[in-house]
């Protein structure tokens, strides 16, 4: 099952819709009912989200306030069998300020039955792995390093 929540994380960034009408379809395909999101902190108007009304709701308002925004996953590996590390790179520009957006962050996400029921994002790897609960040996058994 690991291999395949990795091919589940993959195309939900390589799905996302450029056209915000289109992101409610894409939401019910990746996220459970009962999911919850955690963005990352520093990101303006960040707050955690239960539900998958509420992570629509989110996503579709932030990615409205960047230009040309997109998300490519650089890689990815699986955490046990229901959890995924993806170190995702991020570009756009804001709609009113023209400030450019370009880094990479860190996504963590559980699992279950093909659908996120838990995600956060992280702007450090060390951050993320954390999240995972993953240091030392469990980190070289996943073939990692903070």
């Amino acid at each position: 099952m690991s291999q395949e929540n990795v091919e589940v994380v993959r195309r939900y960034f390589e799905e996302a819709p450029e056209d915000p009408g289109q992101d409610a379809a894409w939401a019910d395909r990746f996220w459970d009912p009962d999911a919850d999101y955690y963005p990352a902190r520093k990101f303006p108007e960040a707050k955690p989200c239960h539900g998958r009304a509420e992570i629509l709701r989110f996503l579709t308002e932030w990615r409205a306030v960047w230009e040309g925004y997109r998300m490519q996953v650089k890689d990815a590996w699986a955490i046990g069998d229901d959890r995924v590390l993806a170190q995702v790179h991020i570009t756009g520009a804001g709609r009113t300020s023209g400030l450019g957006l370009e880094d990479d962050v860190y996504v963590c996400s559980w699992l279950r039955h093909g659908r996120f029921i838990r995600q956060e994002d992280h702007l450090t790897a060390k951050g993320a792995l954390r999240a995972l609960g993953l240091s030392g040996h469990a980190l070289e058994a996943a073939g990692l390093q903070e």
